[in-house]
């Protein structure tokens, strides 16, 4: 008896000896403990594409704004209210019926012969100093002045074909809300851009 108690006594220690050593079995695995660091990690990676998204929309902006600057000071470079230029326009004789604008806007006393949306003829003849009217220079830039069949110059009889008239321009304001036609058969259209509103004085023909 006291020879089969002895394997059975040294086996129970045994297992109690090995007990201890069962823990690091049940330890967790590196998987296990990277599991809470993936939400970090995804975050990190929204963080870094939101930043490179922001930072490329304000590059976009900015160039957009530069862009823009750099045109409005081409188109309107010394074109300031309050100035004086002097401005040589071309035209047609038949340009004093055919051109007109249209626009609600009183600006300095200066207004279109036609109100804005309607169309509807106001209450000044072309002839009016007062009336507004599409002009381009020979640089091709587009202007609205009232005034320039008023000059003594353009009272005479005019040339058959295209000529030049060299005034005085006088600056009293800008406009966009406007509409404008180069023939009395044309429908209106927007003008789509800033342009100066003023008066047109000494004007001459070129001789």
């Amino acid at each position: 008896m006291s020879s089969d108690s002895a394997p059975g006594g040294s086996t129970g220690e045994g297992s109690r000896q090995e007990q201890p050593d069962a823990p690091p079995c049940c330890e967790p695995s590196p998987v296990q403990a990277d599991v809470p660091a993936r939400p970090a990690h995804c975050n990190v990676l929204i963080l870094s594409f939101l930043s490179l998204f922001l930072i490329g929309f304000g590059v976009w902006v900015f160039s957009a704004g530069k862009r823009y600057r750099e045109e409005y000071a081409q188109s309107m470079e010394g074109w300031r209210v309050g100035s004086t230029r002097t401005v040589e326009i071309t035209l047609v004789k038949e340009d004093r019926r055919n051109l007109s604008c249209a626009s609600d806007q009183v600006i300095g006393g200066l207004q279109c012969g036609y109100r804005g949306e309607s169309h509807g003829a106001g209450p000044l003849s072309p002839d009016s100093p007062q009336i507004l009217q599409p002009y381009n220079t020979v640089g091709n830039e587009l202007f609205l002045g009232a005034g320039l069949w008023n000059s003594p110059d353009l009272k005479e009889p005019l040339p058959q074909g295209r000529f030049t008239v060299v005034c005085n321009y006088h600056i009293t304001g800008v406009i966009k809300s406007a509409s404008i036609r180069f023939d009395l058969a044309a429908p209106f259209g927007p003008i789509g851009r800033t342009v100066t509103v003023g008066t047109l004085t000494d004007c001459m023909l070129p001789r």
